[in-house]
């Protein structure tokens, strides 16, 4: 059988979610894996999320006596998630491949701090001799060990959404990651809304679209700009950096915040910015319509510095489920908006590229901010048009969301309970990326491959 097959022997609990006892869980990871997306835990079950066909299919089995069977056995992605579920709840997964602390540095003041019964930690705040926070030698982007090093600026950010309203923890997702201001709370709502089987309006649906490619480009241009700093396209980054910031102006003309923070509303889009969401699209296409041809002719003027640089191979995407626009850069088609309800606007035209390196993650962010002028054209022209058929959800009180933000695809999962959150997980695309990455980098250019990846030590230290 199937790895999907034998989830889907389970029990079912939602449209997407199974139950497996220990023995179907057992042949779930004697199986042929599917695409692994993230692995958590909650105070008696273990969970495990994939992709079949493209779409989410869950796994859980409950935990005996707070142990389960290692998924790390046959899928190295799950090895980090297995260490962070260990801190986090105190769970023991066996015959895992590396059962050392992730983020549990012996500076919290309570280990496990997620189950029912947490212990008692090391001391109050940091050790005086800890090293910069995210990496363990040097300053704070350098990997002379190669060892990524987390927990050292872990934010708690699970604990403090658990018994929060939606409302109340849409705020907090918001400031997950600079680069995901607005596709965090999009994910996060999308979860929200399956689990209460809800559904924005057409209007809220269409500016959500807007403002997610709008941080898009933005994100892009950050990063374009980032790498010519590195290697001395300054000409390049001014250009780069000048329309970002251009971007940011047409936002806060239009009711909107300059990076796009709060915009995003259990309804939709935030009052301020939802009538004239259409109109700012159209201005955002036209400001970058005018500048792409002279940002095209400055990255050709420099590519060659970044040719062969941090070179992702497909095998490594495969071995790590690494997704995003790095893996599209490295021959992987996946993209989340791909899986949309409302197919009219659907995005990916910019498809993907095979060499891996940073410059073909370059060349692949400019296609991908003009596929994203061409869909806030679409969305512009036809806002608020009426919901195909189909896509609704009965309520189960359980959801999963996904949106692809610029540097990749981000995952929530919420289960509700009286109205409020009783568990949640987070996977930002750096949890895919970050294992691989000490291999990639170079000491001379650490910044480089970094900026090249777009890569955020932030939205890992949840």
């Amino acid at each position: 059988m199937t790895m999907g097959a034998i989830i889907r022997a389970g029990e079912r609990l939602t449209s997407c979610h199974y139950a497996l006892d220990e023995a179907q869980w057992d042949a779930m990871l004697a199986s042929p894996p599917l695409w692994f997306v993230a692995h958590w835990c909650d105070a008696h079950r273990v969970y495990a999320l994939f992709l079949e066909h493209e779409r989410p299919l869950l796994a859980s089995t409950e935990l005996l006596d707070g142990r389960y069977l290692a998924l790390s056995r046959n899928l190295p992605a799950a090895e980090w998630p297995e260490r962070m579920a260990q801190d986090l709840w105190g769970v023991q997964p066996m015959f895992a491949r590396d059962l050392q602390p992730l983020i549990d540095r012996d500076a919290w003041t309570r280990t496990a701090p997620l189950s029912p019964r947490p212990g008692p930690g090391g001391v109050a705040g940091l050790p005086a001799e800890s090293p910069e926070p995210f990496f363990e030698v040097g300053g704070p982007l350098a990997l002379a060990a190669r060892h990524l090093s987390l927990g050292y600026a872990h934010r708690g950010l699970l604990r403090r959404l658990r018994g929060a309203t939606p409302e109340e923890g849409l705020r907090q997702v918001g400031r997950i990651s600079a680069g995901g201001f607005v596709a965090h709370p999009l994910a996060y709502c999308r979860a929200v809304e399956q689990a209460l089987g809800a559904r924005v309006p057409a209007a809220g649906r269409d500016g959500r679209i807007v403002l997610a490619e709008i941080e898009r480009i933005g994100v892009h241009l950050h990063d374009i700009a980032a790498c010519a700093q590195q290697t001395g396209a300054r000409l390049l980054a001014t250009h780069a950096a000048l329309a970002r910031e251009r971007l940011a102006d047409l936002a806060v003309e239009h009711g909107a915040t300059r990076r796009l923070t709060d915009m995003l509303t259990p309804e939709g889009i935030a009052p301020d910015i939802a009538a004239p969401a259409p109109a700012l699209a159209l201005a955002a296409e036209a400001m970058m319509a005018e500048r792409m041809g002279h940002l095209i002719m400055l990255h050709r003027a420099s590519a060659s510095h970044l040719r062969g640089v941090a070179r992702l191979s497909l095998a490594q995407v495969e071995r790590f489920n690494i997704g995003g626009l790095a893996a599209r850069a490295t021959g992987r088609s996946f993209d989340c908006r791909q899986q949309e309800d409302d197919h009219r606007y659907l995005a990916g035209r910019a498809g993907s590229l095979i060499e891996g390196d940073a410059l073909a993650r370059e060349r692949l962010r400019l296609r991908e901010i003009r596929d994203s002028l061409r869909r806030l054209r679409r969305v512009a022209d036809g806002f608020g048009a009426e919901w195909p058929e189909g896509g609704s959800v009965a309520p189960s009180g359980e959801g999963i969301g996904a949106a692809e933000g610029p540097r990749g695809d981000i995952w929530y999962w919420v289960r509700l309970r009286a109205g409020r959150i009783d568990a949640i997980h987070v996977r930002d695309p750096a949890f895919s990326l970050a294992p691989l990455l000490p291999r990639l980098l170079d000491p001379s250019i650490d910044t480089l491959v970094l900026s090249s990846f777009g890569f955020s030590a932030a939205a890992l230290e949840l």
